[in-house]
């Protein structure tokens, strides 16, 4: 072996001080472009009423529907059919609720979400669990 280790750790922390320097330059120069970007001009979608039926296979203890992690519906002990009407921002992309459902009894059972679009257009989305269910459900 020839050289001295010390003198290698030295050459090896100066190579890495020399690159280190113009790498935070640019990540700098990076961020203050981000900073200074025009904020995105999208219109955020207006909020319109969404006609939705809730149709349950079995009786259910408690249902919750949920819109970027807000509860925007729930109910305890609902009907076999639930007819509602969400106020939610509908963007041309669609949304996504979160479902969750208790039915108690460990049973295969199901929830049927049909909803009516602002242009007319009918979706239907369903939800199975076992004694409960919790998901996030599209509608594009």
């Amino acid at each position: 072996m020839k050289g001295s280790p010390l003198i290698r750790a030295l050459v090896l922390a100066g190579v890495m001080l020399a690159l280190g320097w113009p790498l935070h330059v640019l990540t700098e120069k990076s961020e203050a472009v981000q900073e200074h970007a025009p904020a995105q001009t999208a219109e955020s979608p207006s909020v319109a009423k969404i006609p939705v039926v809730l149709t349950f296979s079995r009786a259910a203890r408690q249902v919750q529907l949920l819109h970027l992690g807000a509860v925007v519906w729930s109910k305890e002990l609902p009907s076999l059919s639930e007819a509602l009407e969400l106020a939610l921002p509908f963007p041309p992309e669609g949304l996504e609720l979160g479902v969750k459902v208790e039915w108690g009894e460990p049973a295969a059972a199901a929830l049927r979400i049909q909803m009516t679009t602002p242009e007319g257009t009918e979706l239907e989305r369903s939800v199975w669990g076992n004694a409960s269910a919790e998901a996030i459900v599209p509608f594009p």
